[in-house]
């Protein structure tokens, strides 16, 4: 069981905005414009909407490498139907950079990155935030 509400860090009662973070959504021959467009845009962090296991293709690959590289926390998700999105199968997520939402669907994993980002830009306890939360 996942803790909530009081059992969390994220008191946002004097935050007023919170960070940008976008979804890009992966698809058969993704062109990865969203995720650079974020990117230029300034957003904090990005959700990637991955396939199976949150997996992506070589385009959205080489975006999510420039986008960390410039400060962007990335998180892979998955807009399937169940299952998790696992470190360390298919994506090198230590070497690439990335963060696992585990078993938050994208829509969630926004919500919980913009909190995050409230409290740190870490990518370690950010990660565990996504194994907590």
């Amino acid at each position: 069981m996942r803790k909530a509400n009081k059992e969390t860090p994220f008191d946002i009662a004097g935050v007023t905005s919170l960070p940008k973070v976008g979804i890009a959504y992966m698809y058969a021959d993704a062109d990865p414009v969203a995720i650079n467009n974020f990117v230029k845009d300034g957003y904090k962090g990005i959700i990637i909407a991955g396939v199976g296991n949150g997996n992506f293709n070589k385009a959205f690959y080489d975006a999510i490498a420039e986008a960390i590289k410039k400060g962007v926390v990335v998180v892979r998700s998955s807009h399937v139907g169940s299952g998790r999105v696992t470190q360390y199968d298919e994506v090198d997520d230590k070497t690439l950079g990335t963060i696992v939402s585990d078993d938050l669907n994208p829509q969630k994993a926004r919500i919980l990155l913009m909190l995050g980002l409230t409290q740190t830009s870490n990518r370690d306890m950010l990660q565990s935030y996504f194994f907590t939360y």
